[in-house]
C-alpha cells in the first residue's frame, strides 16, 4: 500500500513536470512564431507550414500531458521533445533578433560622421589633442556644408579646451601652415585631406594626424511605405550605385574620396545583375557646377555619396534608385569570415604584392591579399581601368562563395559582425527583408555580368584643383552607350 502510494505520489509529480512544459513550450512557440511575424523576412509558404507544425505540436502534447492516463514512457518522451524543441526555438529566435537588431541599426538608422582630421608637422612635439591646448587652428571654409561654422567652432572647442578656429578661404594655406610653423595645427575635413593628398603625393610625409574630431550627422530613412513599394524593390528591377571608399579613419566619413563606383542593374525576376565599373578617374561635369570638369573621385570628397549619386546619374541620363556605400577595409574581415575567396590574375606573370603572391590563374586567398588585390592598379598597363574589374571580380567572388556554400547559412553571424557599421545606404529594412523573403522564396541563383566604361588618359585642370594639371580619363561616349543598352536590357 506504501509503495502504491508512493508510485501514485511519483506519478502525479511527473505529470506535474510534464504540464509544465508542456504550456512553456507553448509560450515559448507563441513568442517565436511573433517574432517571425513581425520579422516579414518568412515567405508566407514556409510561414504557414512552421505554424500548422507547431499547432500539431501543441495540440498533440498538451493533450497527452492533460490525459489522466499517460505512461511514464510516453510522458519522459513528451519531456525530452519538449527539451529539444524548446531549444531550437530558442536557439532559432536568437539568431533572428541577430538578424533584425542587424537590419534595425544599419538600415532603420542613417547614420555618418563629418569627420575631421587635426593636422601638425611630422616634427612637431604635439602627439595627441591634449598637447595643443589653448591652441589656433585654421580650418578650411567648406564649399559643402554639412556642419554650420558654429557647430564646427563648439565641437573643436569641446574637445580642445581654449582653442580658438579660423576659417581660411584658401585651402593651401590650411594645409601649408603646419609645414611653415612647426607647433601650429590646422584642422582639416577627411574628405578635403584625402583629395589633397590624391594630388599632393609627398605631403603625407610632411605632417602626422594626432586626432580626430567626429560630428555625428543622423537622420531617420523614410520606412513609412505602402504594401506595394515594399515590394517593389523585390519584385521589379531597380539600379543600385555601390561606391567604395578606402579611408584611413576607423568610421564611416560622411565626405571621402570615391575610389569604387560601381552601377548595378538588378532583376529580381530573371536573376540578373550587370555590374558596370566607372573608373575613378573618369572626367565629368559634377552635378550643380559649370565650368571645368573634374574627376568622379572628387565628388565624393566635395559633397559625399549625394554628389557622387547625382553625378553618374547626369552621366547615365538614367534614374539610380538605391545606393549603397562601403568602407573597403571591410573587406579584410568579410573576406576572412567566409573562409576566404578565389581571385584571377590574368598577368602572364606573378604578382608580389605587401607580402601577398598572385601567379597567373587563380589564387586562393585570405582578407588581406584580397583588399591588396582589389586595391592594386600601378602593375597594369591600363592602370585604375583594370583596377575597376579586380574590384568587380572581388566583389562577384564574395557573392559566389556566400551564395554557393550553404554552410554559411548557418554562420551568417560571422558576415553580419563583419559587414557591422562598414556601410551606409538607402535601402530600407523593409526593402531589405522583402529581397531576404523573395530569395528564400525561390532560392534560385543570380547570374552576375560585368561591362567596363573606357576613355583615354590625358592631364588637364580640374574643378576641385583649377590651378593644377592632374591625370583624368576622357570617358568612351560608346562604352558608356554600350553599358547604357545593357542596362535597359537588364531592366527590361
Amino acid at each position: 500500500m506504501v509503495r502504491d502510494q508512493f508510485e501514485n505520489g511519483n506519478s502525479e509529480k511527473f505529470n506535474l513536470i510534464t504540464r509544465i512544459f508542456s504550456v512553456i513550450f507553448l509560450f515559448i512557440s507563441v513568442f517565436f512564431m511573433f517574432r517571425v511575424s513581425t520579422s516579414s523576412m518568412l515567405p508566407a509558404k514556409f510561414f504557414y507550414l512552421v505554424l500548422a507544425a507547431i499547432i500539431v505540436f501543441n495540440f498533440i502534447f498538451l493533450h497527452i500531458a492533460f490525459k489522466r492516463r499517460t505512461s511514464k514512457l510516453a510522458q519522459l518522451f513528451i519531456i525530452i521533445f519538449y527539451l529539444i524543441l524548446s531549444l531550437g526555438l530558442i536557439f532559432a529566435n536568437a539568431k533572428l533578433s541577430e538578424v533584425s537588431n542587424f537590419i534595425k541599426e544599419n538600415f532603420d538608422e542613417k547614420k555618418s560622421y563629418s569627420v575631421y582630421n587635426v593636422i601638425v608637422n611630422k616634427d612637431s612635439k604635439a602627439n595627441s589633442l591634449s598637447d595643443i591646448k589653448g591652441a589656433e587652428l585654421f580650418t578650411y571654409e567648406e564649399p559643402v556644408k554639412e556642419i554650420s561654422n558654429d557647430a564646427l567652432k563648439q565641437k573643436v572647442s569641446n574637445v580642445i579646451s581654449d582653442s580658438t578656429l579660423v576659417f581660411k578661404e584658401d585651402l593651401e594655406t590650411v594645409m601649408e601652415r603646419p609645414l611653415k610653423m612647426l607647433e601650429t595645427p590646422s584642422v582639416v575635413n577627411n574628405g578635403t585631406y584625402e583629395s589633397y593628398l590624391s594630388v599632393n603625393e609627398d605631403y603625407e610625409q610632411k605632417i602626422k594626424i594626432i586626432g580626430e574630431i567626429k560630428i555625428e550627422i543622423t537622420g531617420k530613412v523614410d520606412n513609412d511605405q505602402t504594401d506595394a513599394k515594399k515590394e517593389t524593390i523585390a519584385s521589379k528591377p531597380f539600379l543600385l550605385f555601390i561606391n567604395g571608399i578606402d579611408t584611413r579613419t576607423g568610421t564611416m566619413p560622411s565626405r571621402s574620396l570615391s575610389d569604387v563606383n560601381i552601377l548595378a542593374a538588378v532583376n529580381p525576376e530573371t536573376k540578373k545583375n550587370l555590374l558596370v565599373a566607372i573608373p575613378r578617374d573618369t572626367y565629368v561635369q559634377l552635378h550643380g557646377t559649370t565650368g571645368l570638369m573634374d574627376k568622379l573621385t572628387h565628388s565624393g570628397s566635395r559633397g559625399g555619396i549625394d554628389l557622387t549619386v547625382s553625378t553618374v546619374e547626369d552621366l547615365f541620363d538614367l534614374e539610380i534608385d538605391r545606393y549603397i556605400r562601403v568602407n573597403f577595409n571591410f573587406v579584410t574581415d568579410l573576406v576572412d569570415n567566409i573562409g576566404g575567396i578565389t581571385v584571377t590574375n590574368d598577368l602572364d606573370h606573378a604578382l608580389t604584392l605587401d607580402g601577398c603572391v598572385y601567379k597567373p590563374g587563380d589564387n586562393a586567398v585570405d582578407g588581406k591579399c584580397a583588399l591588396r588585390f582589389a586595391r592594386e592598379r600601378k602593375s597594369y598597363s591600363t592602370g585604375d581601368r583594370h583596377r575597376g574589374e579586380n574590384q568587380e571580380q572581388v566583389i562577384s567572388r564574395i557573392v559566389e562563395k556566400i551564395q554557393n556554400d550553404k554552410n554559411l547559412l548557418t554562420d551568417y553571424g560571422k558576415i553580419l559582425n563583419a559587414l557591422n557599421g562598414s556601410f551606409d545606404t538607402n535601402f530600407t529594412s523593409d526593402d531589405i527583408t522583402a529581397l531576404v523573403r523573395m530569395q528564400l522564396d525561390d532560392m534560385k541563383s543570380w547570374s552576375i555580368e560585368s561591362y567596363n566604361i573606357n576613355g583615354t588618359g590625358k592631364m588637364t585642370k580640374t574643378y576641385s584643383y583649377p590651378n593644377q594639371n592632374l591625370y583624368v580619363m576622357m570617358p568612351n561616349l560608346d562604352t558608356i552607350n554600350t553599358a547604357k543598352s545593357k542596362i535597359t536590357e537588364i531592366l527590361k
